[in-house]
């Protein structure tokens, strides 16, 4: 079959109000699935108005669905409705309406869907959770220099193991390392180890003040050697 202006507009609006199957149109219509793909692809406008029509049936497909779900969670009224005719007396061939009964049951709601709805924003909770801890950078905070180091060596080396081993990676991290202690740039983490360790410091020199000399003496000359260090640094 030929197309025709005329022929596109039908195959849409059996699409729009879905009506049958890609399959069953093109059966109805005498062509091909090919031949209708040929055609979307072929004419632009029959391939836009075939894509409107598709994305307007899922719309009303979703307000039906929704209408459907509302009315589970309410619940709603059934109406029911029984119509009695009988023989036209005027015209026999006829048959006129003799009564009409109408029944109304209202039905509760529904717990399943209930349960489905909030199973659903459990879901959409858990799921934005952990789209926000995907987001947020992570953070380590290390309790010495050599951690700190190790660490350096584990993300110069593309967070593959035996970086450890390779003399450019570790010389690269001391390069780094270097820099930062010249430049006074050091990591948050190595900032608060520092800051700890003087505290600690500050308070023994508090305590030696109020010791007797000699016993002050003996006390700075048992100090840890990683603390004499630290103080030489700053």
């Amino acid at each position: 079959m030929k197309y025709t202006n005329k022929l596109a507009v039908r195959i849409v609006e059996m699409i729009e109000q879905d009506l049958c199957s890609i399959s069953e149109i093109c059966k109805s219509f005498k062509i091909s699935r090919k031949t209708f793909y040929e055609w979307k692809k072929a004419k632009p406008e029959f391939g836009e108005a075939v894509e409107e029509a598709v994305e307007h049936r899922e719309e009303v497909m979703i307000a039906s669905a929704r209408i459907g779900l509302k009315q589970l969670l309410e619940g709603y009224v059934q109406k029911k409705e029984k119509i009695t005719y009988v023989p036209d007396k005027n015209n026999p061939v006829e048959d006129v309406e003799k009564c009409r009964v109408v029944e109304k049951k209202f039905c509760p709601p529904s717990i399943r869907a209930i349960k489905y709805v909030l199973d659903r924003e459990e879901r959409k909770k858990d799921k934005d959770q952990l789209q926000a801890s995907a987001r947020r950078p992570l953070v380590i905070e290390v309790q010495d220099e050599e951690t700190k180091r190790q660490l350096m060596i584990l993300q110069e080396n593309g967070f593959r193991p035996g970086g450890s081993l390779d003399p450019e990676v570790v010389a690269a991290v001391d390069r780094k390392m270097e820099e930062e202690r010249t430049n006074g740039h050091r990591s948050e983490a190595y900032v608060k180890v520092k800051s700890e360790e003087l505290k600690v410091e500050n308070e023994q020199e508090q305590v030696m003040k109020q010791m007797p000399v000699a016993q002050s003496s003996a006390t700075l000359k048992e100090r840890p050697l990683r603390y004499r260090n630290l103080l030489r640094g700053y």
